[in-house]
């Protein structure tokens, strides 16, 4: 079939970029054709077997699609957005040739799915969700929607070696015995930073050979000034920020030499760090709510309880605050024991694959 897939393709800074390509490369090796529309697409370099066209707004996109309909008649449409995007895009598009279906692909961050989104949902002709967590919270509210299994390259985020982690610590600046907590999230509320720095600050007074490792956006306009907060927590000296969209072998570098992964989000629709951190067999701690909860459930890392729940502008859903004083526990815990790998996080990893997910894909499109 002919196919318009619309995602968010910058390549450094999106998790849709993470989530598309492995899509799309299965739908071109099922026999389909391709025509990929991407957002934030800025021409960059690549080897994959299909090809990208920038746009930078939906309007561009209409237009493009417009185009296309003429002299390449489509089949199906298949969006991987957030809900209140892909509600913009259904807007703009209005009516559709009826042969035309709309596949929508989308996490489902937090609970309950408010009506008026299951509504947008609805104008789909089929929802994909990226969680088991939020395909339920879909079902709860009528919406008949399937489980897109998300994998990930078990090879490229492998379990380094005893040497290649010594070796990075040296080459970084680490001792030895410093024992190092890593957070890859951007700069904005949901993502609880600050109760991150909370956290690490607690045990960092208790465990003075600690350094915080940030992977974010440090100049979010809708973020922290995370130095001076560092500061205010009294470890502007033991943290080291690093901006999103590392190449990945640096980005591989950080996992590599951590010791824990720390992740203190109020809601996610899963959680991609947290997979490629338990890829690598690092131990895990999150806030124990959402696809969180899914990912490090039964034994696979360490659920940090929440103080208190409310409901956020986003979509009325839950918001879930971690509990600091139980999470500055948690590391206080790792570093005694110091924790063999995560055997548990990296099988549970490994058993995922994007095979599963491209068929999922497939079959949706096919219907």
């Amino acid at each position: 079939m002919k196919i318009i897939y619309i995602s968010d393709f910058d390549f450094k800074a999106s998790g849709y970029f993470n989530l598309s390509t492995p899509l799309c490369s299965g739908l071109i090796e099922k026999g389909h054709e391709l025509k990929v529309l991407g957002l934030g697409y800025k021409g960059d370099n690549h080897t994959y077997p299909f090809s990208i066209i920038p746009a930078t707004n939906f309007q561009e996109i209409t237009a493009m699609m417009q185009n296309l309909v003429t002299v390449w008649p489509f089949d199906r449409i298949v969006v991987a957005l957030d809900i209140p995007l892909q509600e913009q895009l259904l807007r703009i598009i209005g009516t559709r040739p009826d042969n035309v279906k709309y596949i929508g692909i989308m996490p489902i961050e937090a609970d309950p799915l408010v009506m008026d989104w299951a509504m947008i949902l609805a104008l789909m002709n089929k929802q994909l969700i990226i969680s088991k967590f939020g395909t339920n919270e879909a079902r709860k509210v009528g919406i008949n929607a399937d489980y897109l299994e998300v994998g990930i390259d078990t090879e490229a985020w492998r379990v380094p070696i005893k040497e290649e982690k010594s070796s990075l610590r040296q080459s970084f600046g680490l001792a030895e015995d410093e024992f190092v907590v890593l957070t890859v999230a951007d700069n904005q509320e949901r993502k609880n930073l600050s109760a991150a720095f909370e956290i690490f600050s607690n045990f960092h007074k208790d465990h003075p050979n600690s350094k915080y490792i940030l992977v974010t956006r440090e100049n979010s306009p809708v973020g922290w000034k995370l130095r001076s907060l560092a500061n205010t927590f009294g470890f502007g000296n033991a943290i080291m920020i690093f901006e999103r969209g590392l190449p990945f072998k640096q980005l591989w570098s950080l996992y590599a030499m951590s010791d824990v992964f720390m992740l203190t989000s109020k809601a996610e629709g899963l959680g991609l760090p947290l997979m490629e951190a338990m890829a690598m067999g690092l131990p895990c701690m999150a806030t124990n709510c959402t696809g969180m909860k899914e990912l490090l459930d039964e034994g696979r890392g360490y659920l940090v309880g929440y103080e208190y729940k409310h409901i956020d502008p986003f979509g009325n859903g839950n918001r879930y605050w971690i509990n600091t004083t139980e999470g500055s526990k948690v590391l206080s815990c790792l570093y005694d024991k110091r924790l063999p790998l995560n055997n548990l996080g990296r099988n549970f990893i490994e058993k995922r694959n994007w095979k599963n997910g491209i068929e999922t894909l497939d079959k949706a499109i096919r219907e």
